[in-house]
């Protein structure tokens, strides 16, 4: 046994992992760009950036229909397919192997600190995944099929959640719309003030509050520090009650799957065209019309907030089914060898996936908080998307440049270095 001293070569890697990771990381804008260019309630409910009618509201459901949820899903299942490929080191001693993982998921929770606190992304999934992935160590043992029971329990569980937030919010609702239809002057009982007491401090919890909004939009416009201040007690209960509450077992869940799909054969392209072919049918036949059916509910109901994304009791259903059919889609396109240029180009994303990462929160900060060009607020619903396909062919071009001649992204170089206790060589030979 040896002690592993250095990371995986570039003639090592899986490319059709780091193709789909790239596909996955850049679809992850199309949905975080909505919460960099405006108050986090636009991310819930459309109405707060106006887009509710017209070509807005076609840009709303698209993306709630194709995206919502299913490429954090893809991210997340690559985490835990990525634990295994890290910790695959037979020749290697266990117990230095264990040590480097921990000390590689410890170093990506200081890289989510960073991300939230510097970089001021209160999105931040870098943090939940470091986290989660110390748990994540305790299965990787388990054979496939016992993997896939684990994720589906929590999705079990999470599935409960959202529908409890569904029956809860229709009832609040519904309690407030028959105190706001009751005339003019007409006195209120102590249960009915109790009712508009908890119905302001759901708003709250959802960051959907009118005050709330206009405060964050006013905050999102001034300088670096002024939002650094502001974003750090929001940062702090999003990366404890939160997690604890939601991102752990999001993250968790579909880690597991990941890393059950892995053991499978289905993320290394190993599989049958076949079988691809099949995963994409049945993944996106069922997401497709489930989110369909969602998204069209929420804008029929008036956007009442049962239906936005995290109170649906489909929602795990709709994004793991589409997440599923997206994989089975990439992998059909990577064995038959199509687009055999755009799929090195997102491998090279993929490859630099915490680089990518981390410069869309540097990117879009600038770009829309007042530290920057100060645009928050300033563009409809459609034209943000602008931004989004700058920073796609800016990456597609960027990264394979970058790799051309150096063997890893900034962030992955320093992430390695520290895991390894040695600086790696970056430049390529």
């Amino acid at each position: 046994m040896t002690e592993p001293s250095f990371p995986v070569s570039g003639k090592s890697r899986i490319q059709s992992i780091d193709t789909l990771r790239g596909v996955a990381l850049l679809g992850i804008l199309l949905m975080n760009v909505v919460a960099f260019a405006n108050p986090f309630a636009a991310y819930l409910i459309p109405t707060v950036d106006n887009a509710d009618s017209g070509l807005n509201l076609a840009t709303f459901m698209t993306m709630d229909i194709f995206v919502e949820g299913s490429m954090r899903a893809i991210f997340s299942m690559l985490f835990g397919a990525g634990m295994l490929i890290f910790l695959n080191k037979p020749e290697a001693d266990p117990r230095a192997v264990k040590n480097l993982f921990y000390r590689r998921t410890l170093l990506l929770v200081v890289f989510g600190v960073f991300n939230a606190y510097v970089l001021l992304w209160v999105g931040d999934i870098l943090y939940a995944y470091g986290m989660t992935g110390l748990v994540l160590y305790l299965f990787r043992d388990l054979p496939a099929k016992r993997l896939a029971q684990c994720s589906g329990v929590i999705l079990l569980l999470l599935a409960i959640v959202h529908s409890s937030g569904y029956y809860a919010a229709s009832s609040l609702g519904t309690a407030v719309n028959e105190i706001n239809a009751l005339p003019v002057g007409t006195e209120l009982s102590t249960e009915q003030e109790e009712v508009l007491a908890n119905w302001d401090a759901f708003l709250e919890q959802q960051f959907i509050s009118p005050e709330l909004v206009e405060q964050q939009r006013q905050q999102m416009r001034a300088g670096y520090l002024s939002n650094l201040i502001a974003l750090a007690p929001v940062n702090l209960i999003l990366q404890t009650i939160a997690f604890m509450g939601n991102s752990f077992w999001d993250a968790l869940s579909m880690m597991l799957l990941g890393m059950a799909l892995f053991k499978w054969g289905l993320l290394d392209g190993s599989r049958s065209v076949r079988t691809y072919g099949v995963m994409a049918l049945i993944g996106l036949g069922i997401g497709l019309p489930l989110n369909t059916w969602e998204t069209i509910t929420f804008v029929n109901s008036g956007f009442e907030l049962q239906w936005t994304a995290f109170n649906r009791p489909t929602y795990d259903l709709g994004r793991l089914s589409l997440a599923l059919g997206y994989i089975g889609l990439v992998m059909l396109v990577w064995k038959l060898d199509l687009f055999k240029f755009l799929q090195i180009a997102l491998a090279k994303v993929g490859q630099m996936a915490l680089t990518n990462y981390l410069s869309h929160s540097l990117i879009c900060n600038f770009i829309f908080m007042g530290w920057g060009l100060g645009l928050a607020g300033e563009l409809q619903r459609v034209e943000i998307y602008y931004v989004v396909f700058g920073v796609w062919v800016f990456q597609l071009i960027f990264s394979p440049l970058w790799l051309r001649y150096f063997r890893f992204g900034p962030a992955e170089w320093l992430w390695r270095s520290l895991t390894y206790g040695q600086r790696q060589r970056l430049r390529q030979t």
